[in-house]
């Protein structure tokens, strides 16, 4: 399991066009690039945090739905600022990534914790090791989010759009994920990865940013 904050650096605030830009691509199905046969390329449906839509979040109702959560999104990020101007970076883009040999464990990840779970889908338990990850990170459920799980890599991958806010009355009114170093993130995925008894991730399938953090 490796952790990725996507912190793209710009000189002006983040827009709501953005949020629904990347909302779009999230939830916007597409041929995967791996050689056929290959899996789809949404697992399962979204898992929406604090965001309702009356629309289909996929498929034909992708733009409206996008369009109704990133207002929603906006909204509360003002309301958590108190009168205050919204932070440059409001919301932030977290990917899950799971090695491909931890396909099988995803199934059923094994937890001596819990009972025996009732999920058995891949999508279902990606998000719940994503969920027990974010409590390590701070994440409050009261945060606004999407949640999404991709298939179209050799690896499985659960992306988050979550919005960055914390509440007004926060000494730190903003969560601070995208202040934690590296080392900080590849421990935490250590650690929940091990919990569960997932595999190691495969250093050969590591993008570049990943490799400098398992070199830590």
């Amino acid at each position: 399991m490796l952790i990725k904050v996507i912190n793209n650096r710009r000189a002006t605030p983040r827009r709501p066009t953005d949020l629904r830009r990347l909302m779009g691509y999230l939830l916007t199905p597409q041929m995967s690039k791996e050689p056929l046969p290959s899996p789809p390329r949404l697992l399962g449906p979204p898992f929406l945090n604090g965001l309702i839509t009356s629309h289909l979040p996929w498929g034909l109702g992708v733009d409206a739905a996008v369009a109704d959560m990133a207002e929603q999104m906006v909204d509360y990020c003002r309301a958590r600022s108190a009168g205050k101007d919204m932070p440059d970076a409001w919301y932030a883009h977290v990917i899950f990534s799971f090695a491909p040999k931890a396909s099988g464990d995803l199934r059923v990840p094994p937890d001596p914790h819990a009972s025996p779970p009732k999920a058995r889908s891949q999508a279902q338990n990606a998000l719940r090791l994503t969920f027990d990850a974010l409590d390590f990170l701070g994440w409050s459920a009261a945060q606004p989010g999407l949640f999404v799980v991709h298939g179209d890599r050799q690896h499985i991958h659960v992306h988050g759009a979550l919005a960055t806010p914390v509440r007004s009355t926060s000494k730190d009114n903003v969560w601070g994920v995208m202040r934690m170093s590296r080392r900080q993130l590849w421990e935490i995925s250590t650690m929940c990865r091990e919990a569960f008894g997932l595999p190691e991730p495969d250093r050969v399938h590591a993008d570049e940013h990943h490799k400098r953090w398992i070199a830590l």
